[in-house]
């Protein structure tokens, strides 16, 4: 639970006799924002700088990254499960859309699967479900066609796939939600309650090599709201004056969601306000300007009053 931004990792070092030193690992970006939190620990059996580096970034990442626990109860499904095992959870609440559920029938000569509930599949972008086969094992198939809300037709249909079994969707605009699983118990009623915390897959390589990951979000609903995209503005004349229709959209659901926006005129050094309103639509038209320079600053306000980047 704590978030340390900086670790002082003891190891045997053999440029100092075998004698102990110390290497101290610290996250620039984490201390800005959490501030110093400092951690000491022995990397026992460790001979090496680097590898004394590495276990102080790990756990520095693994602190920053892997922030998310769950907790939920399965039947006898429970039983395939062991401790160390990568998890995906389709949770619909979370998502804000529906991600996961069972199947109702199966058309094998189409291909088609019929879901116990209806889903939204975006225009742009290739999706995918993730199917149980006859081997008890997760395979991910893409999505072709989208004939009705709660059917879908997929490119291969995996060997076993039953009626009632259980569907994940893999969406272009969500994170897959991973974890790993860290502990199970048997409960007297014959369920299992599995307890797993956040897995992030590109933790090694962040570690190891210094990629650069920005994280995806997993629910579509927000409480920041998030920047305004694809802002256009459609000029027109009218008179010897000018008309500017503003448009743009967000990446992603908002609950209660409004838009406050600031024209200015003239270059950033001299530049006046002149004019500023609030609208809850994604279109906005500004007419009686005259010719010149002007800057227009779009930015999503939330229910709380709380403000997006512009």
């Amino acid at each position: 639970k704590d978030r340390h931004t900086a670790v002082e990792v003891n190891y045997t070092d053999p440029q100092n006799g075998w004698q102990t030193s110390t290497e101290l690992v610290e996250d620039p970006e984490a201390i800005l924002r959490y501030g110093r939190n400092l951690l000491k620990m022995d990397a026992f059996g460790c001979t090496s700088r680097g590898q004394a580096h590495r276990a102080g970034l790990w756990v520095i990442k693994t602190e920053l990254l892997e922030t998310q626990t769950v907790d939920f109860t399965l039947g006898s499904q429970g039983l395939r499960h062991t401790p160390g095992d990568i998890i995906e959870i389709c949770d619909n609440d979370y998502a804000g859309t529906m991600t996961g559920g069972r199947i109702l029938s199966i058309d094998a000569a189409t291909r088609t699967l019929t879901l116990d509930r209806e889903v939204t599949l975006p225009e742009t972008g290739t999706s995918a479900v993730n199917l149980i086969n006859g081997s008890g094992k997760p395979v991910s198939v893409d999505i072709t066609a989208h004939p009705a809300p709660d059917r879908i037709q997929v490119s291969t249909l995996p060997d076993g796939v039953e009626t009632y079994g259980v569907w994940g969707l893999s969406l272009p605009s969500l994170r897959r939600r991973l974890f790993r699983c860290v502990s199970i118990r048997e409960n007297t009623d014959g369920t299992f309650a599995i307890t797993a915390v956040q897995h992030v897959p590109e933790k090694e390589a962040i570690v190891d090599n210094g990629a650069r990951f920005e994280p995806q979000s997993g629910t579509l609903n927000s409480v920041i709201p998030p920047a305004v995209q694809h802002l256009t503005v459609e000029v027109s004349a009218a008179d010897s004056q000018y008309l500017a229709l503003a448009k743009w959209d967000t990446p992603r659901v908002v609950k209660g969601v409004r838009f406050s926006l600031r024209l200015t005129s003239g270059s950033d050094e001299n530049s006046r306000l002149l004019t500023t309103a609030i609208t809850a639509d994604t279109e906005h038209r500004f007419s009686g300007l005259p010719l010149g320079e002007y800057t227009l600053t779009v930015r999503a306000i939330n229910s709380y009053g709380q403000q997006g980047e512009p």
